[in-house]
């Protein structure tokens, strides 16, 4: 009986690794933070040798994956989402480009973030040059334009979360804004995608807090 219940304990508290460089940060220090739904907590604060280089183990419950950050001071430099077992390699630097390997989920979430920063970048740039458009006849075509793209970025996170209703990548997704006022799943038909999701994600993760 105490051989199995040292087993089950190890299976629900396994941990996953992460093997990171930091290019440009050498010799300094990496915040490991932990996404607990809503809300940062920190894991630990741990060095980076003089290579960049740095190891650290999670622990991650069986069944329960975890949204887990790296930061640089106050700059997040990488984002994963860790399941049990995984063994993920990271290569980032301080401006927050990075790539990883080892994990599928992660993978999206990194692609998430790249296409939501792009479009960020995007509009707001041409928000910028409706403001200062001399022409009100090119004025009105910036904010066309600009239209045009937040709804080609809305179908494509449409189209997104449909066909990965069973990842994490697509929690975050559905909490996207550009400004402080202009969710990307802001109308009220988009409560059937959240609750086509959640409905997913329960059987794909039933033990999970997300």
């Amino acid at each position: 009986m105490f051989a199995v219940a040292l087993f089950a304990a190890a299976a629900c508290c396994r941990t996953a690794r992460i093997d990171a460089v930091i290019t440009d940060a050498s010799s300094s220090d990496v915040i490991v933070k932990l996404l607990d739904i809503n809300k940062f907590s920190v894991l630990d604060t741990v060095a980076v040798d003089t290579d960049g280089k740095f190891s650290y183990k999670v622990e991650v419950r069986e069944g329960q994956p975890e949204f887990v950050y790296l930061f640089h001071g106050d700059k997040k430099v990488a984002s994963m989402i860790l399941q049990s077992g995984d063994k993920v390699s990271v290569v980032a630097d301080t401006l927050g480009n990075y790539t990883i390997e080892g994990s599928e989920e992660s993978a999206k979430l990194m692609q998430v973030e790249k296409d939501y920063a792009a479009a960020v970048a995007k509009l707001n740039s041409l928000a910028l040059r409706a403001e200062e458009a001399v022409s009100p006849d090119y004025a009105v075509q910036l904010r066309q334009e600009l239209a045009r793209e937040y709804v080609n970025y809305y179908r494509g996170r449409v189209k997104y979360v449909m066909e990965n209703a069973s990842s994490l990548s697509v929690v975050p997704v559905f909490y996207q804004t550009f400004g402080s006022n202009l969710p990307v799943f802001g109308q009220k038909t988009d409560a059937i995608h959240f609750r086509n999701i959640a409905d997913s994600l329960s059987v794909a993760y039933p033990e999970s807090k997300y």
